[in-house]
């Protein structure tokens, strides 16, 4: 057949070119009758069950993967934009309990292709922007086992929490754990994990505070050059230790400030143990307050704040004063049990103190994050009932206050230090705790820096057994 030339060639050319933008047309009218139509709204949903889907919600499509919707609340207004994945649970057909799950406020933007995958909790905020290709989630997968492999460990939930109004720029990742104050803006490419407070400007890997906003002073940055020594060493974490003699530690001890110490630096966390003491007690002596330095193991960083015989009582009327010269930015505070035992304070009275003294400490040191461990169980709580309700009731006192008191800006937390402490197994003399006991109130620190504020990783499970303190190390010199 000759080839078409000439005039009837421009002909076949044009019917191409008007086919194509015909095809097109159609293609892209489709489209856009596919988007409409294959959009998830309250009013169409689609044969999704949602926990809550508000007036005016609108999931774009085509959505992405999207399962575990019975326990996914989308506040009125908000808007998804197409494939992006919201899920509760790991896969289709939990049963995640009674309350959702993910939570999204009203008047956000979720930008396409963002993942939000949430086990335990996820919480964002009212007129929260999301950027495109954000991912959030509340559970990374555990690795404390180095010859398993990690997508086959137990994974490990940390709620997560946004608050009204943040705006979290393209390609950012929200890992379990962490909690955006009021109005923060995420950099686009940030990691974000721990706790930032309201009004500030956070970005880089892992995020830091860039900027933020002092009322009455407007926005200040942190990176100027009056401030160059501060930030060169700011990835040092100031932790102080605030307790009594088991903290302190006697002759001999390893303590349990150091096994927290080894696991945090294990982690490759950058610490520094602050205080007005680092030694132990010298228990081989009579004389009360002679100090030693025989630690089982002194290759630490032994600075703290402990010391025998110390209660609440005395120690919130000092705290401001030392948490003004030492500025940790965490205080792990192990007390109690000399309040109920010397100066026989009761549940209500051991709620006043400890209230005064945590404004006392917030006093002396503004933003300071305090992790308040629980009274441990001692032989005499378990000899005598009365001695034991006590303690059980100072304990749900110091959990009230800690859930009465914690904000973004100031948290306090509390570290379940006698969740797994028993005395007949875990101290030498029915109090102070044995190297094993010195492990278990050290992992319950060691969690909720982990898990609240994402400082290292929770203390490895199962435990070690661990030799007891060599008897000489305590034996009497006098």
């Amino acid at each position: 057949m000759a080839p078409i030339t000439g005039r009837a060639s421009r002909l076949t050319q044009g019917v191409r070119r008007g086919g194509r933008s015909l095809g097109g047309a159609v293609v892209r009218r489709t489209w856009a009758w596919a988007e409409r139509i294959g959009a998830i709204t309250s009013d169409a949903p689609h044969g999704h069950r949602f926990a809550h889907l508000g007036a005016g919600v609108r999931i774009g499509f085509p959505v992405g993967c999207l399962y575990g919707t019975e326990w996914i609340c989308l506040g009125d207004g908000t808007l998804v934009g197409s494939q992006v994945t919201m899920t509760a649970g790991m896969f289709p057909g939990l049963d995640l309990g009674p309350d959702p799950v993910l939570r999204v406020g009203r008047g956000c933007v979720v930008g396409r292709g963002t993942h939000i995958v949430a086990h335990e909790s996820v919480t964002i905020g009212d007129h929260v922007f999301i950027a495109p290709h954000v991912y959030i989630t509340d559970q990374n997968h555990g690795y404390a086992d180095p010859h398993a492999p990690i997508g086959g460990q137990p994974p490990r939930n940390r709620p997560v929490s946004v608050g009204d109004g943040c705006w979290i720029g393209a390609g950012a990742v929200i890992l379990p754990g962490a909690r955006l104050g009021r109005n923060v803006a995420v950099a686009a490419g940030a990691v974000v994990r721990g706790e930032f407070p309201d009004h500030c400007l956070i970005g880089g890997v892992p995020a830091r505070v860039l900027r933020r906003y002092v009322p009455g002073s407007g926005w200040h940055s942190t990176s100027n050059p009056e401030e160059d020594a501060v930030t060169a060493n700011d990835q040092v974490i100031p932790i102080m230790i605030v307790g009594d003699s088991i903290s302190h530690g006697s002759s001999g001890d390893w303590t349990w400030r150091y096994r927290l110490w080894r696991h945090l630096r294990h982690q490759a966390v950058d610490l520094d143990l602050v205080g007005p003491k680092d030694t132990l007690d010298n228990i081989r002596t009579e004389e009360v307050g002679d100090d030693d330095d025989t630690y089982a193991d002194p290759d630490f960083d032994r600075d703290h704040d402990a010391q025998w015989g110390r209660p609440y009582v005395t120690e919130k009327d000092e705290i401001e004063a030392k948490t003004r010269e030492h500025d940790p930015a965490y205080l792990l505070v192990l007390l109690g049990i000399n309040d109920l035992f010397w100066y026989g304070v009761e549940p209500p009275q051991f709620e006043a103190n400890l209230r005064e003294f945590i404004a006392n400490a917030r006093r002396g040191r503004p933003g300071v994050a305090i992790a308040l461990g629980t009274v441990l169980q001692c032989q005499k709580a378990v000899d005598d009932a009365a001695f034991g309700a006590r303690v059980a009731g100072s304990n749900e006192r110091l959990r009230a206050v800690a859930a009465d008191l914690d904000s973004p800006a100031e948290p306090v937390v509390v570290a379940e230090t006698a969740a797994e402490f028993v005395a007949g197994e875990h101290t030498w003399d029915g109090t102070h705790p044995n190297p094993n006991g010195e492990i278990r109130i050290a992992s319950a620190f060691a969690d909720v820096l982990a898990d609240r504020f994402g400082i290292g990783a929770r203390y490895p499970r199962p435990y070690p057994d661990l030799p007891p303190v060599a008897p000489h190390a305590k034996a009497s010199i006098d």
